[in-house]
């Protein structure tokens, strides 16, 4: 089963592109992406990529998502949660294609990100080029997430006790000080965490980059807890 996800403006070129080359079939998925914003063009172009597969099969299906494009950090998490549902192991014979053009540059950008993140989950990435009107395939980098059992602890904490001291994560993942200093000083070097002096402590709060890292390593094990907000 094929899952196309890609943006979705005014226009559907880039989507009918990808569909003629990598063709579509009985029980296939697309996904559109499009702002929490209404806009009677945007309407028109989602009518005719439903008009276009209601004419090849009535078994595919075409889901809109709307997206509030104000919050970049919730859009990205948001966007890892919606590729892993779609992909294995949530689904074993899924494959998911993802098409980097089109649509609000806002939503692009997110999506880009997010499927860096997961490379390893997204079977091929397109892009419809605006200098050529050429779809191509292009190759997204694998991001090694190598990290300590302590580490994946540390992070996991961070998410449910946003204000929080070393001291403090220490006694609640049952580990010496001095291990949650030397795994929190390794993830503050990945842009992880950022520590910042408390007087006598050290404060202690999860970034964007942790929050998708831990994100990121759930959905690979199935295990897409949200941490944010929906879209």
């Amino acid at each position: 089963m094929k899952t196309y996800i890609s943006p979705l403006g005014f226009e559907t070129t880039h989507i009918i592109s990808l569909i003629v080359k990598h063709g579509i079939e009985k029980g296939d998925r697309i996904i559109l992406l499009r702002p929490k914003t209404s806009d009677s063009r945007a309407d028109r172009a989602i009518d005719d990529i439903k008009d276009l597969t209601e004419k090849i099969d009535r078994t595919i299906t075409v889901d809109v998502v709307e997206i509030d494009h104000h919050d970049f950090g919730a859009m990205m998490l948001n966007l890892i949660d919606l590729i892993a549902s779609a992909a294995p192991p949530a689904v074993p014979a899924g494959k998911i294609i993802v098409n980097l053009s089109g649509g609000p540059r806002e939503i692009l950008v997110a999506l880009t990100a997010s499927s860096m993140a997961l490379s390893e989950l997204v079977y091929k990435t397109t892009n419809f080029s605006d200098i050529d009107r050429e779809l191509r395939e292009i190759e997204l980098p694998h991001i090694a997430r190598q990290l300590d059992k302590t580490a994946w602890q540390i992070l996991r904490d961070l998410t449910e006790h946003e204000h929080t001291t070393l001291t403090e994560v220490a006694g609640r993942v049952c580990a010496s000080d001095s291990k949650i200093s030397r795994q929190s000083a390794k993830l503050a070097g990945l842009h992880a965490v950022e520590i910042t002096p408390a007087g006598r402590s050290k404060q202690i709060a999860i970034t964007l980059s942790g929050r998708v890292l831990l994100k990121v390593s759930e959905c690979e094990a199935w295990d897409c807890t949200p941490v944010h907000p929906s879209f």
